[in-house]
């Protein structure tokens, strides 16, 4: 069943998206605090039988433990339920990956009214990296159709949470939009707040084709590079040996425009954060290609 997240920057949508990296508490929880509850009653019950009794110095231990147990397990009940609240009901993966679409698709209509450039104008359509998967109905995430190409990863300190399916999703991404022109190659980038649906840092840049000098891919270990766990770890305590799978388009100035595509732990390389499904590695091939007619034969790759 589809739900509704909301529209961007509302506070039905925060709520519902933070729920999904909420942790959901353990129901035995629950169970405990209504059992310390009772037993609190029970004691208490007890207590007011033996002051019937005129044992009045039992009572008033039974009642003091009674109180104590029953105080403990209603704190501990309410706190469930306040956490179980704030965690659930959690937004479906699918709903998650539907609405991070729908973000992209704004992200995509954002960069190029940025750069000045049309449809029309394009060189290299999203549609194009994959037709196969256009035609047998299973477009990736992020594809714009006859828009441009949309790259997107986990940004810095983001927090994650691996879903029911095992894929990570993220709370913050960077962005880029690759729009390749007749004359120029334009770029945009951003932070998206997934939160929110909100946009922020938002850089452009536009290079003339023959001062692209590479467009590849560096896994190497990151300076700094964490994400936030549930339950407050970070992917430094996760993994033995982080590295990072990063995309590059660099130009003859040194400049570059990057965004981390994959993370994996080095000592152990079946250990990885699955991430959502872009189709990174056609869009990569796509943009050499196209790279490689523009400047006359000569792939930019290192």
């Amino acid at each position: 069943m589809t739900t509704t997240i909301g529209q961007p920057d509302t506070e039905e949508r925060r709520k519902k998206v933070r729920k999904y990296f909420k942790i959901t508490p353990d129901a035995r929880e629950e169970t405990r605090a209504i059992r310390v509850m009772w037993v609190g009653v029970v004691g208490l019950i007890g207590a007011a039988t033996l002051l019937i009794a005129q044992q009045s110095l039992l009572a008033l231990l039974a009642a003091g433990v009674g109180a104590i147990a029953a105080l403990q397990g209603r704190i501990a009940l309410s706190s469930y339920r306040r956490r179980y609240e704030a965690a659930e009901p959690k937004p479906s993966d699918v709903d998650m990956d539907r609405i991070l679409n729908q973000d992209l698709a704004r992200v995509a209509r954002r960069a190029m009214e940025r750069l000045d450039v049309t449809a029309d104008e394009l060189e290299l359509r999203s549609y194009e990296v994959d037709q196969w998967a256009q035609i047998s109905g299973r477009r990736r995430l992020a594809d714009q159709g006859r828009g441009p190409l949309v790259v997107f990863g986990p940004a810095e300190r983001s927090r994650g949470r691996q879903g029911v399916d095992r894929v990570w999703r993220f709370a913050v991404y960077e962005v880029m939009v690759i729009c390749p022109t007749g004359h120029h190659l334009a770029i945009y980038e951003c932070v998206l707040d997934f939160v929110t649906g909100r946009r922020r840092n938002e850089d452009t840049h536009e290079y003339h084709y023959p001062d692209v000098v590479a467009v590849t891919t560096k896994t190497r270990a990151p300076e700094g590079f964490q994400l936030i766990l549930p339950g407050g770890g970070t992917s430094d305590t996760a993994f033995r040996h982080t590295m990072t799978r990063e995309f590059q388009i660099i130009v003859s100035s040194g400049d570059r425009s990057s965004i981390i595509v994959e993370i994996r732990d080095d000592d152990r390389p079946e250990q990885e954060f699955k991430l959502q499904e872009s189709g990174i590695d056609r869009v990569i091939a796509a943009v050499r290609r196209m790279l490689r007619e523009k400047k006359g034969g000569v792939a930019p790759t290192l």
